[in-house]
């Protein structure tokens, strides 16, 4: 139990900081405090002398673990499944064609185009796909994934989602878009929640409505994906000796406890006031988690396939981009 507590400690101060800076210094509100995380975590991770970083791996490993499922669970607090009916039918069946479109080409792309292992490639079109650097944390048990290709893969979903983020009010003026569609259009293609709240508040209210809920239900669609990839590397791993399948195998209970605390949230039974407090836990566990893997991670082995990792991510931009405008021009 010892063993764990200076990591923790370490992981949760971090988080702690950020948050608090986030509501001292003006800039500050405009990043992701998951990408804040990360990056002190990586300056700490430089200036440690590397017996500090092994006392500290322990609880390192228990933030990016543990944590971040319960993090993952509690952000459910943020969707109701009533709020899907605003975007209809058509916004859910737009959602999953990108969701599946994004994954598979993705990975496809990144294992035969730029010769990525099929870990970096999952990670980063997840991230691309889904719900940015929640969706690929969410992904790093589930395959075992090395902390420096997670954070390879949330440095992607921060370049490209924050271009999407300032190009799609930009481009509207090109397009013949109702504010309708344009929420559509952001909340299907625009990495990040937070991105999509900026992209669509630029226009006007009802397009941030409808991107807010399409993003939304992107983030719903994590469950169904891990389910998918858990058996898919259960089937890849067949061949293998039982010994290493069973270390490859995860089954993200995680994501059945996250539906289930949509469903809670559904039924509108606990105050909002204990709802929002939820929201704010979920967000400084995800910046305890977010900052452990930073610590984790040293620039030495981010190299090792960064600069592919991020020419796949600007194939998965584009592809959200021109598929996004042909679904919402059509909705």
């Amino acid at each position: 139990m010892k063993n764990i507590i200076p990591g923790l400690v370490a992981s949760m101060g971090i988080a702690a900081i950020v948050l608090w800076g986030k509501h001292q210094i003006s800039f500050l509100e405009t990043v992701s405090p998951l990408l804040i995380s990360i990056a002190l975590g990586i300056v700490i991770s430089h200036a440690l002398p590397n017996g500090w970083k092994f006392r500290l791996a322990s609880g390192l490993n228990v933030a990016k673990g543990t944590v971040l499922r319960t993090a993952i669970v509690l952000y459910g607090f943020n969707i109701t499944f009533q709020a899907f009916a605003d975007i209809g039918l058509y916004g859910v069946l737009s959602a999953v064609i990108m969701v599946a479109t994004i994954l598979c080409v993705g990975v496809w792309l990144g294992i035969r185009l730029f010769g990525l292992d099929t870990e970096q490639s999952i990670l980063v079109a997840a991230g691309s796909a889904i719900c940015g650097a929640a969706a690929v944390a969410a992904f790093e048990p589930i395959i075992n994934a090395k902390p420096h290709k997670v954070l390879t893969a949330i440095s992607t979903v921060v370049v490209f989602g924050t271009l999407s983020m300032l190009m799609l009010p930009i481009l509207l003026e090109l397009v013949p878009l109702t504010h309708h569609q344009y929420g559509l259009w952001a909340g299907v293609s625009i990495h990040e929640v937070a991105q999509v709240v900026v992209a669509g508040d630029a226009i006007s209210e009802s397009a941030a409505h409808i991107a807010v809920l399409e993003k939304m239900f992107r983030v719903v669609l994590l469950v169904p994906v891990l389910l998918i990839v858990a058996i898919w590397t259960k089937y890849r791993f067949q061949g293998s000796n039982v010994s290493t399948v069973e270390k490859r195998i995860t089954v993200p209970w995680f994501a059945f406890l996250f539906i289930g605390v949509i469903v809670i949230n559904s039924l509108e039974i606990l105050p909002s006031s204990f709802i929002d407090i939820l929201s704010s836990v979920a967000m400084y566990l995800l910046c305890v988690a977010m900052a452990a893997l930073g610590i984790l991670t040293h620039f030495s082995v981010i190299k090792q396939g960064g600069l592919q990792a991020f020419g796949l991510a600007a194939i998965l931009f584009v592809l959200l981009l021109v598929l996004g405008f042909g679904l919402a021009a059509f909705g």
